[in-house]
C-alpha cells in the first residue's frame, strides 16, 4: 500500500494530526484551554463525564496507541496540537480530508469518505452496502450505497488521484435530509487549508463559540 494512502488512512480513520500546525510550541495549558472551548462547542461528547485533563490524557493515550500500530513500533506523537488538530480528534464533529487522496482502483477512497460522513453525522446518516467499482485504472467509476432503504448511485469523474466533488455533494445532501447542519471551516485566517477541506457538524450556537473563542471562519454565517 502506498505511503500516501497510509496518510489518508491516518487522517480519515485514525485522526489527530491532520495538517501542519502554526509555528511555535503549544503548551499543555493552551491545549487544555482549547479542549474546554471545543467541549463547549459540542466536541468530545463521548467524554462527557471526564474533566478536561482526563480528556487530554485519553486523547494522548489513543494517539500513542494508534501511531504505534501504524508504525509497528512504540511511537509517541506528543500532544503539541493546535485547536484544529484537536478538533479533528472528534470524527463525529469534524471531517478533514486532503482532496489529493490517492484515489485509485482498489484503494476504496470513496468508500472511506462515505463512511466518514456517516461518522460525522453521529450515525444519523448510516450508509450500508457501499461499493466502489472501477472499469479500468482510469475509470469509469461507479459508487453506490444504500441509505434509508434507497439505493444511491453516482459516477465520480476520474481526476488522477484527486477526489471528485460529487461524493461531497451526495453525502451532504443525505445529511441535509436528516436536518444535520454542516459547514466548512476556513481556519482562523479565512483562507482554508490549501488542498484540504474541513467539514464540521455544528449548531449555530456552537459555530458562534468557535468564531468568538478561536476566531475560526466558516462558509455559513
Amino acid at each position: 500500500m502506498k505511503t500516501i494512502f497510509l496518510i489518508l488512512g491516518l487522517t480519515i480513520l485514525t485522526s489527530c494530526n491532520l495538517q501542519p500546525k502554526k509555528e511555535g510550541k503549544i503548551s499543555k495549558e493552551q491545549v487544555l484551554e482549547n479542549i474546554q472551548t471545543l467541549r463547549n462547542a459540542g466536541f468530545f461528547e463521548v467524554y462527557e463525564s471526564m474533566s478536561d485533563l482526563e480528556v487530554y490524557d485519553t486523547i494522548y493515550a489513543d494517539r500513542k496507541k494508534r501511531y504505534s500500530e501504524i508504525f509497528e513500533k512504540q511511537y509517541d506523537p506528543g500532544m503539541d496540537l493546535d485547536a484544529i488538530q484537536l478538533a479533528e480528534c472528534d470524527r463525529t464533529k469534524l471531517l478533514f480530508i486532503d482532496l489529493e487522496a490517492d484515489v485509485a482502483m482498489d484503494n476504496n477512497v470513496y468508500i472511506e469518505v462515505i463512511k466518514a460522513f456517516g461518522i460525522l453525522s453521529n450515525k444519523k446518516f448510516d450508509p450500508t452496502d457501499i461499493k466502489e467499482q472501477w472499469t479500468s485504472e482510469t475509470g469509469p467509476i461507479e459508487v453506490s450505497f444504500k441509505s434509508n432503504n434507497s439505493l444511491i448511485k453516482f459516477k465520480p469523474e476520474y481526476q488522477d488521484d484527486w477526489l471528485h466533488e460529487s461524493v461531497f455533494k451526495i453525502c451532504q445532501a443525505e445529511l441535509e435530509r436528516k436536518s444535520i447542519r454542516i459547514t466548512d471551516c476556513l481556519s482562523d485566517d479565512g483562507y482554508g487549508y490549501g488542498q484540504a477541506i474541513a467539514i464540521m457538524r455544528l449548531t449555530e450556537k456552537e459555530q458562534k463559540i468557535l468564531e468568538n473563542k478561536l476566531n475560526w471562519k466558516f462558509t455559513s454565517e
